[in-house]
């Protein structure tokens, strides 16, 4: 007897957001587009008895839908207030289980020559350009940084080329592998160690985890079975437009 198909709807950000997702819009490139939509198509493939339907909006529309159950999935951080609406993978603990995520990025301060010697004299406050959205917000030390957040990732960059600002945020690790994974890297350079390690889950609504449990955990530890650092280093190795990574 044949295994009923599950059909589910991913809501993700309608901005290019490499490497996670490109191009921008509602519509879903059917190549290249991104690093976690190839991850997704890949376990649907492997996990045969299940369909994404991928739609593409603002964020905040996605997680507002996500909330009234009219999607079934985002790909998000964890947060302690997202629990009210979002379902994550966890451990027999309870604890949301980093081994299930479907990304581990580590993200640095990134500027021009001179940013890392002020780190390194403890030259604070510094001025960063952070587009709005970005979850590592939350982890900026008041004291230490002066935000000045933008419309777009493309603005904050521009802000640090033109001697604006002194620095933004870039991806700079894909699990434990170092990586220039942000535009502009001929001419600015990352401050190791990261400032942050986000990891980016499947996440899931209350009614689509109680109508499909069994359905919810072979999709997470399908994903924990996946080489999934080798789809992002891919997408950074191989750009196909210069921009920054958010999470």
């Amino acid at each position: 007897m044949a295994c009923a198909t599950t059909y589910m709807t991913l809501c993700y950000e309608d901005k290019n957001i490499p490497p996670f997702f490109l191009g921008n819009g509602f519509e879903v490139p059917d190549k290249r587009p991104g690093a976690t939509i190839e991850i997704l198509r890949k376990l649907q493939s492997n996990v045969r008895t299940v369909r994404f339907k991928f739609v593409r909006k603002p964020w905040q529309r996605c997680l507002n839908d996500i909330q009234k159950n009219k999607v079934d999935a985002v790909i998000a951080s964890y947060r302690s207030e997202r629990d009210k609406f979002l379902n994550f993978p966890r451990n027999a603990q309870g604890s949301v289980d980093e081994s299930l995520a479907i990304s581990m990025l580590g993200t640095c301060l990134v500027g021009q020559q001179g940013l890392g010697q002020d780190v390194a004299n403890n030259n604070y406050p510094l001025s960063l350009a952070i587009p709005r959205g970005y979850s590592v917000l939350h982890v900026l030390q008041q004291d230490l940084y002066r935000v000045i957040q933008t419309d777009s990732q493309d603005d904050a960059y521009q802000l640090v080329l033109k001697g604006l600002v002194d620095g933004s945020l870039g991806l700079c690790q894909v699990y434990d592998e170092q990586v220039a994974g942000f535009p502009y890297s001929e001419t600015l350079d990352p401050i190791f160690p990261p400032i942050d390690i986000s990891y980016g889950y499947l996440a899931l609504s209350e009614a689509f985890l109680q109508q499909n449990p069994e359905v919810a955990q072979t999709l997470w530890r399908g994903l924990g079975a996946m080489p999934l650092h080798e789809y992002y280093l891919d997408y950074i190795k191989n750009p196909v437009e210069h921009k920054i990574p958010r999470y």
